[in-house]
């Protein structure tokens, strides 16, 4: 039985304007309008813009508002594709950014708007990196470009104020290293974001796995995070029942893409808020084995959530909430769930099946998970030491 008891909370989120169903895409350009938008800069990467059923929609929606796709973005992610984004809206004067496709396009995008507001070149931004760790949003923040998403995988990183990126800056060995950074702040939430089920469906199945894992885990993390509220209960438990029925069968049925990608809205809402986040432990997990193997994230998390959650289980954490929104009687029954939509995904079942996983890497894989900055948001009085996380990746493997 779940309990009914709600903490006190508050919940301080402003998302941009969400577009939800089959040819909503039509509605873009008049999105744009509406705002005083006359240029956009389609920014995405090349296996996206080769895409031409989803780019003919695209253009089609934005009409004489399109400037010109930009299919400069890498799932790298690196500094120098914003700065590069920043360049060709400067040229041909567009006045909004439309990222097209994953998370990677909407990040770039989202940090070419923050160094173009500041003016900022790319070595300027390279050495604030280097001496501060981040890129500091603008004082005037009606000098950003505003940001009108496309998702077509179902990451579910849309509805967000954070946006990641890697940046080479100079190292004490008079080289260059690569490091993560990125920005943050609620100014930098898309204005309106357009979410067409007809769209996913151009996106190769594969891709579409890995990201469903992603998206689902967020849904998953909102009902047991520490700054978890009432409001996030109640669309995190809407998204899993939708995700789970959703997921396994979209690639076949239309009216289950529908249900996958509404439930990825719901997954992604209020759980990334100025100063709180609700992903937490598997997150963390996902990005010790990104930077232990390179391990693509949806994968990391398909093998590792079951065994996460049963840790947190065994260590007393309350998951009742994850058994009301699978609508179970257990917590062995809500995990056996997780690996059912895994499964039927197609996502492996264990570190081993993952090329270029090996046991050498694991204490390195502990290490990071154990030192990320998520784990604040785990559950209340929940402690993850370097040596739970070894214990969890030993039995995912």
């Amino acid at each position: 039985m779940t309990s009914l008891d709600t903490p006190p909370f508050a919940f301080d989120y402003d998302p941009g304007a969400i577009h939800y169903g089959r040819g909503c895409i039509d509605d873009i350009g008049d999105a744009l309008a509406e705002r005083d938008r006359e240029a956009a800069l389609v920014v995405c990467g090349s296996n996206v813009a080769g895409n031409a059923a989803l780019m003919d929609a695209v253009d089609e929606g934005l009409g004489d508002r399109l400037a010109e796709v930009f299919a400069g973005t890498t799932p790298d992610k690196r500094l120098r594709e914003a700065a590069r984004a920043v360049e060709r809206a400067d040229d041909l004067g567009a006045d909004a950014f439309v990222p097209v496709g994953g998370g990677s396009s909407l990040d770039v995008a989202t940090v070419a708007s923050v160094l173009r507001a500041r003016d900022l070149s790319l070595d300027d931004a390279r050495a604030e990196v280097a001496e501060t760790g981040g890129i500091a949003t603008p004082e005037d923040t009606t000098s950003l470009t505003p940001l009108f998403p496309v998702p077509t995988t179902l990451a579910g990183a849309d509805l967000s104020v954070i946006a990641g990126i890697a940046a080479e800056v100079d190292d004490d060995a008079g080289g260059t290293e690569v490091v993560s950074t990125g920005v943050g702040g609620r100014e930098l939430m898309p204005e309106a974001l357009f979410y067409d089920p007809a769209l996913f469906e151009t996106t190769p199945a594969g891709v579409l796995a890995g990201s469903a894992m992603n998206g689902f885990d967020k849904a998953i993390e909102s009902l047991y995070a520490r700054d978890r509220t009432a409001v996030t209960d109640a669309t995190a438990t809407r998204a899993v029942r939708l995700l789970a029925d959703g997921l396994p069968g979209m690639t076949d049925d239309g009216s289950a893409m529908d249900r996958a990608v509404a439930g990825i809205v719901l997954a992604q809402y209020g759980i990334s808020r100025p100063g709180e986040m609700t992903i937490n432990v598997i997150h963390a997990f996902g990005h010790g084995l990104r930077d232990a193997f390179g391990v693509q994230q949806g994968l990391a998390h398909a093998t590792v959530a079951p065994h996460a959650l049963r840790a947190m289980a065994d260590a007393g954490v309350d998951l009742s909430m994850l058994t009301s929104a699978f609508e179970v009687e257990t917590v062995e029954e809500a995990i056996h769930e997780v690996e059912r939509i895994r499964d039927a995904l197609g996502l492996p079942a264990s570190l081993s099946a993952i090329d270029g996983v090996d046991e050498a890497g694991l204490n390195e894989a502990a290490r990071v998970t154990a030192g990320d900055s998520l784990l604040a948001y785990a559950p209340q009085g929940y402690e993850l030491t370097e040596a739970d996380v070894r214990a969890v990746l030993e039995a995912a493997f």
